[in-house]
């Protein structure tokens, strides 16, 4: 059991890369996008009853 690693170590696990900064606003898929967001308009969803 002495050589277990570690596992509360506060690294963390992935490494991202900062060159996808530049694609945060562009919008890839504008098609499917627009496909999206009219059936999320015309979905049928339960009402949330925990409403403030």
């Amino acid at each position: 059991m002495k050589n277990t690693p570690v596992l509360n170590n506060k690294l963390p696990l992935v490494a991202i890369d900062k060159n996808l900064d530049k694609l945060r606003d562009k919008v890839m898929f504008p098609e499917k996008l627009e496909k999206a967001n009219k059936m999320l308009l015309t979905a049928n969803l339960p009402k949330n009853k925990h409403v403030n």
